[in-house]
């Protein structure tokens, strides 16, 4: 089991107070907190050399956000466009040069994207998840994940969504056969167990004994 930890969508247009989806009512609880689990989250990652993978919802025009833009109008024209404050990861949190970076233009990470030549370059069979929306971005990611044969695992505390209950049901659903849904005080284990760390270099081999 070799680890990476995959921060979902944590875009200002989907978590500030001043975004666009707080401007159509859908808010995320707690931001502060959020983002204090999440960089716990991040530097038990990193003590164990744990990659991070940064993964951001943008687009270029407004043609690009397909069918989202029927279901969701306040989409159309404006929004998680590149080069706006909006599409911008939300300050406080702790990236650092040298962290990877997915942009994707749909729900999951790994549709249309690079991911998984990413992950696998880095060796990783297991991805542990943190971000918003936990019944949208999120849960699209842990399906595809499993659908790849990857295992995954939530951090409860590290992921939101704009509805207590869909987030409630979202975090059942996956816990079913998709991903182990962990709290955060048990998620180092992941990146510290076996194989957790795509960086760990090998143990060196057991010595031989004498005569053989």
């Amino acid at each position: 089991m070799t680890a990476a930890l995959l921060i979902i969508d944590m875009q200002n247009d989907y978590c500030h107070p001043d975004g666009v989806f707080a401007a159509a009512g859908l808010r995320v609880d707690g931001l502060d907190r959020l983002v204090a689990d999440t960089n716990s989250l991040i530097a038990q990652a990193r003590s164990a050399g744990t990659p991070v993978v940064w993964v951001r919802m943008e687009w270029a025009g407004d043609g690009d956000v397909g069918l989202l833009a029927e279901r969701s109008p306040f989409l159309r024209e404006r929004g998680l466009r590149r080069g706006t404050w909006g599409a911008e990861v939300v300050a406080g949190l702790d990236r650092r040069p040298g962290d990877h970076e997915v942009v994707k233009t749909r729900f999951s990470a790994f549709h249309a994207t690079d991911l998984d030549t990413l992950l696998d370059e880095l060796g990783v069979t297991t991805v542990v998840l943190a971000g918003v929306r936990t019944d949208f971005c999120v849960e699209s990611t842990v399906r595809d994940a499993f659908f790849r044969d990857l295992r995954a695992v939530v951090v409860r505390d590290a992921v939101a969504g704009y509805f207590p209950d869909l987030h409630d049901n979202s975090l059942r659903v996956m816990g079913t056969v998709f991903a182990e849904v962990l709290p955060g005080a048990e998620a180092g284990a992941v990146f510290t167990g076996p194989g957790g760390s795509a960086r760990r270099p090998a143990p060196p081999p057991a010595p031989r004994p004498e005569g053989t």
